[in-house]
């Protein structure tokens, strides 16, 4: 898996997660139902157990990780307890100015 190429989309959801997390597999699908909100997104799901160098490379050293990157900026990085609420409010202000400059 090319993580830098994932760093480097336009507008890049990261979830960093394990096999045996439950709190990371309930929070998983609504994540992933928040992701559809935004049309011109993209959701990688990396499973660590399958993937251990992503820990590194993305300095997430506790699961669930959440990331968000646009062109290689990294935007949004909670780890552990996510707030869906918050998130969603740091995204749209993040959406907007990103794709907003798009349309000009």
């Amino acid at each position: 898996m090319d993580f830098n190429k994932l760093r480097q989309e336009k507008f890049s959801f990261i979830y960093i997660t394990t096999k045996d997390c439950n709190v990371c597999k309930v929070l998983q699908p609504k994540l992933r139902e928040l992701a559809k909100s935004y049309h011109r997104s993209t959701f990688h799901l990396i499973e660590l157990d399958d993937h251990k160098e992503a820990a590194g490379f993305f300095m997430a050293f506790s699961v669930p990780t959440f990331l968000v990157y646009s062109q290689g900026k990294e935007l949004i990085r909670t780890a552990r307890h996510l707030n869906i609420d918050e998130i969603r409010t740091k995204l749209n202000r993040y959406y907007q100015m990103i794709f907003e400059k798009d349309e000009e």
